[in-house]
């Protein structure tokens, strides 16, 4: 089983955080038997700013559509983010949201949760640890 692991990365706020942030959630999956894809590690805005758009959207769309589960951070705004969820729902895929519970999420995030209830499950977390073991835990209870 395939996770595609997705968040803010061009304008997030703290890159490195989110970087860290993104392979724990990467090492969640791994526990659950789950094979990650962590886009920065293909495509960093930073290491990689000569790659061109085309081929980052190519490679993303591709793995987005090859995965089974979205595992997504929600907690920082994102266009590609919200791009990814919205694809991966019509195509019928999972997608796991993630969010500290004092951060403000996008209506239409958390709206598309609503409409695809079946598809998608919502954390509002306080520690990592707590998001770590819940991303481990669905994808157990999915595999």
């Amino acid at each position: 089983m395939r996770a595609y692991i997705s968040g803010a990365l061009l304008n997030a706020a703290d890159l490195d955080v989110s970087r860290r942030r993104y392979e724990q959630f990467a090492d969640s999956c791994r526990a659950a038997g789950w094979e990650p894809y962590v886009p920065h590690q293909h495509a960093d805005p930073v290491r990689d700013a000569g790659l061109d758009n085309r081929t980052v959207a190519e490679r993303d769309l591709a793995q987005v559509h090859g995965a089974d589960v979205l595992v997504t951070y929600v907690g920082e705004p994102s266009l590609g983010v919200g791009a990814e969820v919205a694809i991966a729902l019509a195509a019928g895929k999972r997608v796991l949201l993630l969010a500290e519970s004092n951060r403000k999420v996008s209506r239409f995030l958390l709206g598309l949760a609503e409409l695809y209830p079946a598809q998608t499950e919502v954390l509002r977390y306080i520690t990592d640890e707590q998001a770590s073991g819940w991303i481990t835990s669905c994808l157990t209870r999915l595999s």
